[in-house]
């Protein structure tokens, strides 16, 4: 999807592009298939949509950390992995609203979710994940567990969740129509409007199942790089498959708000010179680092 930059993210994307072995080349760029994988937690939203469909409230949101970024069907080359650099990338995903369910699927509810609407909660009808850059050392990185481990309640806006949103903004994407192809003729609500759908044991967390949504990058110095509409019939650069497994109440998770761990791959495709080169995420992350000493 095309990609509106601000002036300080085109700065960067100066800095380090400049540094670049092939910067300077006539080097022909090609769409490489990649995997970005993951772990983190969700949690139910304090805006109280969890399990009310229609109502425009967010139902639930989360965090976690990206593990690495490696070649579609070669997990030993990798592109980026968590530490590389003294680099950590951490996420958030939020606005997810609850718009149906209906009985069935492998685990007993099929959940379809759109963007919450709730204007003074900060929704705009959009589902977001934004990935931001921050040092692994000497970095803000907590854990979910314990009394220093990260909380839900610690949400501080819509888009903000303190230590996992204060680093340098990577990609943020918003989820696209696509996931669900066929509607069901017994509800009110049109399942192919749906951004994300989920096949869960229970309508609201904990909660054991699956997620799936296309999504496109649409800000972010790193969006250039996976600007390539290979998903979705060409009308999204990603496409998730996860997994959800819930988290017990009285363990160290539970206890600090969250009802369900995710994992399991992104998968997407990064423009690099032919033939592929682990420089472009390396130094490019490296120059985004530079405005992390400086902040």
């Amino acid at each position: 999807m095309k990609v509106k930059m601000d002036w300080v993210a085109k700065a960067l994307a100066v800095t380090w592009l400049s540094v670049l072995p092939f910067a300077h080349s006539a080097a022909v760029k090609v769409a490489t298939p990649v995997e970005l994988k993951y772990t983190g937690y969700t949690a139910t939203s304090a805006d109280g949509g969890a399990g009310k469909f229609g109502s425009g409230l967010e139902s639930t949101f989360g965090a976690g950390y990206l593990t690495s970024i490696a070649r579609e069907g070669n997990p030993a080359d990798i592109f980026w992995q968590q530490g590389m650099n003294n680099e950590m990338i951490s996420f958030m995903i939020y606005g997810i609203a609850d718009a149906s369910n209906i009985s069935g699927g492998t685990q007993g509810q099929k959940l379809f979710n759109v963007g919450c609407t709730n204007a003074a909660f900060g929704c705009d009808g959009k589902i977001h994940l934004d990935f931001y850059l921050d040092k692994a050392v000497g970095g803000t990185n907590p854990g979910f567990a314990g009394t220093d481990g990260l909380k839900a309640s610690d949400r501080t806006a819509f888009n903000r969740f303190g230590a996992m949103t204060d680093g340098v903004l990577l990609m943020s994407l918003t989820f696209d129509v696509g996931i669900v192809t066929e509607d069901d003729p017994t509800t009110a609500f049109d399942e192919r409007t749906a951004t994300f759908f989920q096949d869960v044991s229970n309508i609201t967390l904990p909660a054991t199942g699956s997620g799936r949504f296309f999504a496109s990058c649409v800000a972010g110095i790193l969006c250039p790089t996976f600007d390539t509409n290979g998903q979705n019939k060409g009308l999204s650069d990603f496409h998730a498959v996860n997994t959800l497994t819930a988290v017990d109440p009285n363990s160290g998770e539970g206890k600090n708000g969250w009802g369900g761990r995710n994992a399991d791959p992104i998968a997407s495709a990064m423009l690099l010179p032919e033939p592929g080169s682990v420089m472009l995420m390396v130094l490019g992350l490296a120059g985004a680092g530079l405005a992390l000493r400086r902040r």
